[in-house]
């Protein structure tokens, strides 16, 4: 079960301002995902690395390979969260383990 976090606290864990987040769902630094009517950041796209909380840095490639591929956005979320065959995970997931290259070959036989 995916953990969702809020702007606050999304931009806490980030140590920047809420309104950085709406920003970085624009760049595709973040998923975004409408949770009991409001817009969440899913946990899992959140890693530690030295110098604190950050983006996953691999997810923003990984989004837009998908826009790309004539996904929406809703439809790329929903995808990158979901369990898929092929990787035997949830993108998220594999991108947190640094499958990067076993997610990207996944979303080649999708475009369109």
């Amino acid at each position: 079960m995916t953990e969702f976090l809020t702007m606050r606290e999304a931009a806490d864990m980030l140590g920047v301002m809420p309104t950085r987040i709406k920003q970085l769902w624009a760049e595709h630094d973040l998923l975004k995902v409408d949770h009991n009517g409001k817009p969440h950041v899913p946990a899992d796209c959140l890693v530690q690395d030295e110098y604190g909380w950050v983006p996953l840095p691999s997810l923003r490639g990984t989004i837009i390979m998908l826009l790309d591929a004539g996904f929406t956005d809703v439809e790329a979320t929903r995808w990158i969260l979901s369990y898929q065959d092929e990787l035997d995970e949830r993108p998220i997931d594999s991108l947190r383990r640094n499958r990067i290259r076993d997610v990207r070959n996944a979303i080649l036989p999708l475009s369109f």
